[in-house]
């Protein structure tokens, strides 16, 4: 008995069946158009397009309601300095208002020595 042999020999395993067919399965034809480009509809405006790695917008930029930020930016300003505005005049009023109490006050002050 040779010192290094093998003791156990290994039998081959034998070749499994096939046992479906690739004809068997019905393969699903998709329209991967559908996947590849993205449609996003956020408002009554164009919407946003998926497309080669990018979003893009399909808004017309020539329509009047594409101009609707630069619109909102302006009320935006105006209404911001209207608050400025009356701001000023609370302060204006607040401190006419503390001039009078402390008027009002010396006067109590006067009267009842």
């Amino acid at each position: 008995m040779p010192i290094f042999s093998k003791k156990f020999a290994y039998k081959s395993a034998p070749a499994r069946n096939r046992r479906v067919q690739e004809s068997d399965c019905p393969r699903i034809h998709e329209k991967l158009e559908e996947f590849r480009n993205i449609h996003l509809q956020l408002d009554n405006e164009g919407g946003y397009t998926f497309a080669n790695g990018s979003w893009t917008s399909n808004k017309n930029p020539r329509d009047p309601k594409s101009s609707s930020g630069q619109k909102l930016k302006e009320d935006l300003t105006k209404l911001s300095e209207e608050n400025n505005l009356l701001q000023l005049k609370v302060e204006i009023l607040v401190d006419l208002l503390t001039e009078n109490t402390i008027e009002m006050n010396e006067i109590r002050e006067k009267l009842m020595k």
